[in-house]
């Protein structure tokens, strides 16, 4: 799947779909926006796809005129902190930058109150988080809001996996040149989905792709394998590690369309080339939680 360095330590990694055999898979989970907003039989079709493979690509889900106003406010965000000197915050938002955490853990992030850019360092030179980007200037809210399609994701996916799901965190992520990405794993075994506009072109492995094992997110035999392989290695529990026999589809895309994929299924990110960057808004939707 890539270079040998890349690999880590007891890994089997996945086949890469390429040429005609990953166009083939991509077109059949690929729908135009228009046709799942009239909620006929292409969206019925989406539904079905995304509860049978576990990810679906909404071509064109935005302008080019939107794409460039949100690829802008990442830029423009971006170039702002960069030079910001050393210990100087924001009025607007809160910055975690280098060390100094203001807030520290997921959880916190996407409980805050105040968007929060969060520049990361070390291993993951070159990413930045901006959580709750839709609060950052009240211009650019219902921007952010509109280019999500909440209403129509979260109906996809609620009738895809039976579950009603909650908007539970936005996100607009930059990544320039990062090259030290996490290796296939899930995000727990309870359904989560998340939808990615991306907002430049991912058009080749250089460019760093999203990957997804299709069908995974329903697989309990791969599941339970690599967990029982995890346990043993004293490694995260939802890694997934042994992979040899399987595929995993890049989802190349076009600026302003979105990949809409359940994340209790095998997924990465793979990594850039140290030229390369991507920027992408996020969002999440989990089933709502029970309270005693």
């Amino acid at each position: 799947m890539g270079p040998a360095t890349e690999l880590p330590p007891m890994y089997h990694p996945p086949l890469m779909r390429t040429g005609w055999r990953r166009n083939l898979e991509t077109k059949a989970i690929t729908f135009g926006l228009s046709s799942l907003q009239r909620r006929g039989l292409r969206f019925r079709l989406a539904v079905l796809m995304l509860a049978r493979n576990g990810v679906i690509v909404i071509r064109g889900a935005v302008s080019q005129h939107t794409v460039s106003k949100l690829a802008s406010l990442a830029e423009s965000t971006w170039a702002h902190v960069v030079e910001l000197p050393l210990g100087q915050g924001l009025p607007n938002a809160i910055l975690n930058r280098d060390q100094n955490r203001a807030l520290r853990g997921y959880k916190a992030l996407v409980e805050s109150d105040k968007p929060v850019i969060n520049v990361r360092y070390g291993e993951d030179q070159g990413m930045m988080d901006i959580f709750h980007p839709e609060r950052l200037d009240p211009e650019h809210c219902q921007l952010v809001l509109n280019s999500l399609h909440e209403g129509l994701v979260g109906d996809l996916s609620r009738q895809a996996f039976g579950v009603p799901l909650n908007v539970t965190c936005r996100n607009l992520y930059i990544n320039k040149g990062v090259s030290n990405t996490r290796f296939f794993h899930c995000d727990g075994e309870r359904v989560k989905v998340k939808s990615f506009l991306y907002l430049n072109d991912v058009s080749s492995l250089d460019v760093g792709p999203y990957c997804y094992i299709r069908k995974s997110h329903r697989d309990q035999h791969l599941r339970r394998r690599n967990q029982k392989f995890n346990a043993k290695h004293q490694l995260n529990k939802h890694e997934y590690r042994l992979l040899a026999g399987r595929a995993t589809l890049p989802l190349f895309c076009h600026a302003g369309d979105m990949v809409v994929s359940a994340q209790h299924g095998a997924h990465r990110g793979y990594p850039q080339q140290p030229s390369a960057q991507r920027a992408v808004l996020l969002n999440v939707y989990e089933p709502a939680r029970k309270h005693n």
